[in-house]
């Protein structure tokens, strides 16, 4: 049994049993809040934390994060575990906190981590506010506990953005993308954008994945009750009818191909416009030393959801239920979560999760390539509310996203895709099921 279970974790990743979560001792919850002694007062202590697929490295956590923790609290020295979170939990050794983006949580939810924190942020010694960070990221973590339970803290977020190449515009001499396009208009621009010149293929857009387009209509994939994917649909069915006409802009698809070859926005430098998350791009372009003459616009929306973009890919921060340094590990949340560091790694191109206006203008101040772009107009855009985290959510997103080669080479109609999506989905869920007995 035990064999079998563990094998679901590692099938899924993401998974995510509804399990109650407990103290330590394997309790109902942190129904009282332990006191926390001063820190002149406290023992040595190492505490590790694991992130689950995210981009921070080791340097950014040692600058940003472990040297001003250590300035404040000596006591406390950390360290980064990039194991498996599923092997760690099998073998007992989960690290003290977990940092997670929040279409991964789940993963940490199947396997019974997260510890209820709700008591510790009421302490009067070291409280935190959860009305100073920014909506909707604190209300999809209050929303993980039903019954009043706080699973974690938010840390940061990440922003969708239209990023374009100014010399490419410059070359077809056609107006700069816009703020406050509809998807309609950018599939204009698309086509203006898409041409050859001097035997080289240029492209105006290149679409992003169908569950994106569906996380910026808050779409569920998921009905718990019936145990079945929710993809053969009308809403679905809009999702793929706006999609298709980028691909059939004549240029997109050539020799009937796909992936797209050649065609990256900054390694081939062919491709107008791309969506993408702000700091993922930004550190990929400083990490690579990447230099190009671009800018970016707040990303299109739908013409029913005006400013509205996809959830702002929220990350969040908590405390291992198997962590025997429970009151350590609060402290360092909440110092991660403070004005102080929130400061430090908005300026740096994390953008806080607070919601104070004097921190958030200045995102991406210290980073080299944000230097002098529209990083206003790009976070104008309001994001979605996230659906639920579920286990099957990303493997139904998966089953969705499968039908793009055959939408983008018209080799299949969007009812039959969406049907055998729908089937594919239902079939690898059935499984999932079974393998849980």
């Amino acid at each position: 049994m035990v064999y079998k279970r563990m094998a679901w974790y590692g099938l899924l990743l993401t998974a995510s049993a509804l399990t109650g979560c407990g103290d330590g001792g394997g309790g109902s919850g942190a129904a009282k809040a332990p006191a926390i002694e001063q820190a002149e007062r406290r023992e040595p202590v190492e505490l590790k934390i694991v992130p689950h697929y995210l981009t921070m490295s080791d340097q950014e956590f040692e600058e940003l994060l472990f040297q001003p923790l250590k300035a404040k609290y000596p006591h406390i020295t950390m360290k980064v575990d990039r194991t498996d979170p599923v092997k760690l939990a099998a073998a007992g050794e989960f690290p003290d906190i977990f940092y997670v983006a929040n279409v991964r949580y789940s993963t940490f939810k199947d396997l019974d981590i997260p510890y209820d924190i709700s008591a510790m942020v009421k302490n009067k010694a070291n409280p935190v506010d959860l009305n100073a960070f920014a909506k909707p990221n604190i209300d999809w973590i209050v929303e993980l506990g039903p019954k009043g339970e706080l699973y974690g803290l938010p840390f940061d977020l990440n922003h969708y953005a239209l990023f374009y190449n100014k010399d490419i515009f410059d070359k077809r001499g056609v107006p700069y993308p816009k703020e406050g396009m509809t998807w309609e208009e950018l599939l204009e621009l698309s086509k203006k954008m898409t041409f050859v010149d001097a035997g080289v293929q240029y492209r105006g857009f290149v679409p992003f994945a169908p569950n994106t387009f569906a996380a910026i209509k808050s779409m569920p994939v998921y009905d718990q009750t019936t145990k079945k994917a929710l993809l053969d649909n009308a809403g679905y069915k809009s999702i793929l009818e706006l999609i298709k006409p980028f691909y059939e802009i004549p240029g997109i698809i050539t020799n009937n191909e796909y992936p797209i070859k050649s065609a990256d926005f900054m390694k081939d430098r062919n491709v107008a416009m791309m969506a993408n998350w702000l700091t993922d791009t930004a550190s990929n372009m400083q990490k690579n030393g990447i230099q190009m003459n671009f800018d970016i616009v707040g990303m299109p929306s739908f013409q029913e959801l005006p400013g509205v973009t996809i959830h702002p890919g929220a990350k969040m921060i908590g405390i291992s239920k198997t962590s025997k340094h429970k009151e350590d590990a609060y402290l360092a949340i909440q110092f991660f979560t403070s004005p102080e560091v929130q400061r430090k790694i908005n300026r740096g191109g994390r953008l806080t999760a607070l919601a104070d206006e004097s921190i958030r203008k200045d995102f991406g101040a210290d980073v080299e390539v944000l230097k002098g772009k529209n990083l206003a107009g790009a976070l104008k855009v309001k994001p979605a509310k996230m659906i639920p985290p579920h286990a099957y959510n990303a493997l139904i997103d998966g089953k969705l996203n499968a039908v793009v080669p055959d939408l983008a080479k018209g080799s299949k109609d969007i009812n039959t895709l969406l049907r055998e999506a729908q089937e594919a989905a239902d079939k690898a869920i059935a499984e999932a099921e079974a393998a849980k007995k």
